[in-house]
């Protein structure tokens, strides 16, 4: 628990402190949907110990003297009790102690309702939801939120489907995502296709990134000449040591750099 944990740890999720509207919804949607989960399902009265375990923190309390029915009821209402006071990471913890996923998705769907979608996808992944990821990423990719799609899918590796959202943000130039999906999946053609297109426009940073990625030196060759063309001394520069082009970098840091 302790590495997923560590998305949590020194802030409340969704940067709640710095938005009290988004919290105010969070929270009254995770109530309401504890309420309803606990109709159904018989509780005990733990009394004080459950404000006493929010405040000790679960992390430094002892619970192995309980039978595994009671554990997972005071957590839950431990969980519960987090959320009515709008203290998310905790109540996060508390559901991972027992590894109640079913809760851990309902605050992820809670984050998406409201259109939190990068909290969601952490939610959905503490719950190992990977149905939801997938369905949220087909919609944020609809939605034109390229960087929670990619999370999403990154998060499940849905290699084919994080294509298709590389290809989308290639038509629309959003460089930098096409270049992180690219990477992640470690496609030298697509990488040579983006270089290419940047090349033309021209986006000559996102080119070399692109073409240093594939590992092709003879096209970043060709950019670096283009760059000379173009009075872009110093990127040149730069972009023969990135090709390994030890002639033509020390021909430019001999005549046309400062020394």
């Amino acid at each position: 628990m302790s590495a997923n944990c560590l998305l949590l740890e020194g802030k409340e999720v969704g940067n709640m402190a710095e938005d009290d509207i988004f919290t105010k919804k969070v929270v009254n949607n995770m109530v309401e949907s504890s309420r309803e989960t606990l109709k159904s399902a018989p509780t005990k009265n733990f009394g004080k110990l459950v404000p006493a375990l929010i405040e000790k923190g679960i992390e430094s309390v002892n619970l192995s003297m309980f039978d595994d029915e009671t554990r997972v009821q005071l957590l839950n209402e431990v969980g519960d009790e987090c959320l009515r006071k709008g203290k998310i990471s905790q109540a996060v913890k508390a559901f991972m102690f027992i590894g109640n996923k079913d809760r851990l998705s309902k605050i992820g769907q809670n984050y998406e309702n409201i259109g939190m979608f990068s909290d969601a996808v952490d939610m959905y992944v503490l719950a190992e939801d990977n149905q939801a990821l997938a369905r949220l990423g087909q919609k944020c990719l609809k939605e034109g939120k390229f960087a929670d799609s990619i999370k999403a899918y990154k998060a499940i590796n849905e290699r084919h489907k994080l294509l298709e959202v590389g290809e989308e943000c290639m038509k629309r130039e959003k460089w930098d995502s096409a270049l992180e999906i690219f990477s992640f999946l470690d496609s030298k053609e697509k990488l040579i296709e983006l270089g290419d297109k940047c090349f033309k426009h021209p986006f000559f940073n996102y080119a070399a990134k692109a073409y240093q990625t594939a590992g092709d030196p003879d096209r970043l060759t060709k950019l670096g000449d283009e760059c000379i063309k173009q009075g872009l001394v110093k990127t040149a520069y730069d972009i023969y040591v990135s090709a390994g082009n030890e002639t033509m970098a020390t021909f430019i840091k001999e005549n046309f750099m400062k020394k």
